[in-house]
């Protein structure tokens, strides 16, 4: 690796203007307690290949830096030289609204893609948390998926075409503009969630969906949590299709402003389909004894932001559990016992996905131990999504490991895209 990152800066300020290279206050991109020497803002993908080329010819290691809202995700760095910046790579290429598809710089945020698209009258159904200040590229890239994602599918469903510059600056393409578009190797899915360890996303191309006619709400609360997993559980089993299932405990139920548990069913659709949702879910409430209310609007939208941004918010700990969507009672019931109780949980019991925050004061590498047992289990994993990096440091966030030969296979993978190892070194599962 380079010894000092800053004998490249006359190298990209040839390259991209001085205006766009940064080598003071550079601690605004720290990860995991690790400060750039440098960050360079390319304006297009050719520039972007051009940056990787010099940082793999000089060994410098670089870390991609879209919005910055998941910069948390991942194992700490082994080295951090340069921080690559996408900001500039924000451009529409395409919307072709008959299609249902947009094609954006990996820049882009999802808050400004959801201008670009409304207007069509549709909407990109990600959301991964603080979703309007993170890029398209950076969403894919760390793979968090939102509330909707059991109804909507998940990042590897709504990227079907991308851009990437390789680690020795060759750009690559992968996928298209229509969904099935591949006859041999899908490298779309190979990209997402790779927390740019492949390559740097430097445009998408992503499927999106109408936005609804009507959605609705139903919040009901009570103060027994198993009351109202029996209730998703009925909701979920009976013909009814909601856009979201969500259970969330007393205490993340505070930062709602309520003082009880809550079971969040979302729907979405046409106004007759929704209505029978409302009038089922509301009179399945009154018979288990619960108290229910319809959310829309506003109201609505800001109780879904809450929940899509529990954990990463301030300061804290957020880990994701994932379980087969039948396990989710059994599992919060083991993670009650050992997480401590100011520790606030929000379950997707749809898609399996639990959410843990809690404060790090009380959130031992015991406890943490604890948590990868039960995922583990019950046949799902873990991902230590925001911790301390003494936490982080502690094992690999990513539980449980790879099985052997799938680590080869990964351990091939990584060579081939990055033989040097300059793309986020270290911060990928097993510190790849």
């Amino acid at each position: 690796m380079i010894a000092d990152p800053l004998t490249l800066v006359p190298r990209f300020e040839a390259l991209l203007g001085a205006e766009w290279v940064t080598v003071a206050g550079t601690s605004r991109w720290t990860v995991d307690g690790l400060i750039p020497g440098l960050a360079v803002r390319p304006g297009d993908a050719e520039q972007v290949g051009a940056v990787l080329r010099l940082c793999a010819e000089a060994g410098a290691a670089v870390v991609p830096w879209g919005g910055g809202t998941a910069i948390e995700v991942g194992n700490p760095p082994r080295a951090f030289h340069v921080a690559l910046l996408t900001d500039r790579l924000s451009g529409l290429v395409e919307h072709d609204a008959a299609n249902l598809t947009v094609t954006v710089g990996a820049g882009m945020t999802l808050g400004e893609l959801e201008g670009v698209i409304a207007t069509g009258g549709q909407f990109f159904p990600l959301e991964p948390p603080r979703a309007e200040s993170a890029t398209t590229g950076g969403a894919v890239a760390a793979d968090l998926n939102g509330p909707r994602r059991a109804y909507c599918g998940s990042a590897r469903d709504l990227v079907i075409g991308a851009r990437a510059a390789q680690a020795d600056g060759t750009l690559i393409k992968a996928g298209g503009k229509t969904v099935k578009n591949v006859a041999g190797y899908d490298m779309c899915k190979l990209l997402v969630g790779s927390l740019g360890t492949l390559g740097v996303l430097t445009e998408l191309t992503l499927r999106l969906l109408p936005v609804p006619e009507i959605s609705r709400t139903m919040a009901v609360w009570g103060a027994d949590i198993s009351d109202l997993l029996r209730l998703s559980g009925r909701v979920l089993a009976s013909p009814l299709l909601p856009a979201a299932v969500t259970v969330v405990d007393a205490v993340a139920a505070g930062a709602l402003g309520r003082n009880a548990a809550g079971l969040l069913v979302r729907a979405t659709g046409f106004e007759a389909a929704v209505a029978r949702q409302v009038r089922d879910i509301t009179a399945w409430a009154e018979q288990a004894a619960l108290d229910a209310e319809t959310l829309e609007g506003e109201a609505e939208e800001a109780l879904w932001r809450a929940i899509r941004d529990f954990g990463w918010q301030g300061e804290g700990i957020a880990i994701r559990v994932a379980v087969p969507a039948g396990e989710v009672p059994a599992v919060l019931a083991r993670l009650r016992s050992i997480v401590p109780a100011s520790s606030g949980v929000v379950a997707h019991t749809a898609s399996g996905t639990i959410w843990i925050h809690a404060d790090p004061a009380g959130f031992t590498a015991a406890v943490l131990g604890a948590v990868k047992e039960i995922s583990a289990g019950h046949s799902g994993n873990m991902l230590v999504a925001r911790a301390p990096r003494e936490l982080k440091a502690a094992g690999d966030v990513w539980a449980p490991a790879p099985q052997a030969r799938a680590l080869e296979i990964m351990r091939a993978i990584k060579q081939t895209f990055d033989p040097n190892g300059i793309l986020n070194p270290g911060r990928f599962v097993a510190g790849l």
